[in-house]
C-alpha cells in the first residue's frame, strides 16, 4: 500500500511543479494577476464602507463560514476535474482566491446584511445565485480566470441557493446561542 501511495505522491509532485512553472510563466505579475489583487482589496473595502460596524461580528462570521464552504467546495470541484483556473493568485490550493476569499463571501455578507430574512432573503439569494451562475461564471470564463470542464451552471445555481441557506441557518444558530448565554 505504501509503495502505491509513494507513486501517487510522486505524480502529484510532478503535477505541482508543472502548475508552479505555468503560474510563474503565465500568471505571476501579469495584468490579470494584479487585477485579482486590486479587485479583492476593493471588494473588502466596499464591505467595510457599507456594513455598520455594530453588525461586523455576525456578518463577518457569516463571511468566514462562506470562505470555508466555498474554498472546500472549490477544492473538491477542482480535484474532481469539474473546473480549473488558468489565471490564479497563487499556484496552491484552493485555486480561486478571488472567488473563495472575496467575491463569494463579500457578496453573500452584503446579501445577508441587507436582506437577512424571509421573502427578501429568498429573492436576493435567487438573484445572486442566478447572477453568479449564469452571468459571472461565463464572464470569468471569457476572461480566462475560470474554465469549466464537466460542469453545468445549473449545478452552481443549486449549490449557491442551498449553501446560502445552510450558512445563514448556521450563523443564526450560533448567534442565538451566544445571545442566550450572554443574557444569563
Amino acid at each position: 500500500m505504501i509503495e502505491q501511495y509513494d507513486s501517487v505522491h510522486n505524480e502529484l509532485m510532478k503535477a505541482a511543479k508543472l502548475n508552479i512553472d505555468y503560474w510563474l510563466e503565465y500568471n505571476f505579475l501579469t495584468l490579470k494577476w494584479w487585477i485579482i489583487i486590486v479587485v479583492m482589496i476593493l471588494l473588502w473595502l466596499i464591505f467595510l464602507k457599507l456594513v455598520n460596524r455594530e453588525q461586523h461580528p455576525r456578518v463577518l462570521f457569516l463571511g468566514l463560514v462562506w470562505i470555508i464552504a466555498a474554498s472546500n467546495l472549490d477544492g473538491l470541484g477542482f480535484e474532481w476535474g469539474f473546473w480549473g483556473y488558468p489565471t490564479e493568485l497563487f499556484p496552491i490550493y484552493p485555486k480561486a482566491y478571488l472567488f473563495d476569499y472575496a467575491f463569494i463571501p463579500v457578496t453573500y455578507m452584503l446579501l445577508y446584511y441587507y436582506f437577512p430574512r424571509g421573502k427578501a432573503f429568498f429573492l436576493a439569494n435567487l438573484v445572486l445565485a442566478g447572477g453568479a451562475s449564469f452571468v459571472s461564471e461565463p464572464f470569468f470564463r471569457w476572461l480566462d480566470y475560470y474554465k469549466a470542464y464537466h460542469w453545468n451552471p445549473w449545478w452552481s445555481f443549486l449549490i449557491y441557493m442551498t449553501v446560502s441557506y445552510l450558512v445563514r441557518w448556521f450563523v443564526e444558530i450560533v448567534f442565538s446561542k451566544q445571545n442566550a448565554l450572554s443574557e444569563k
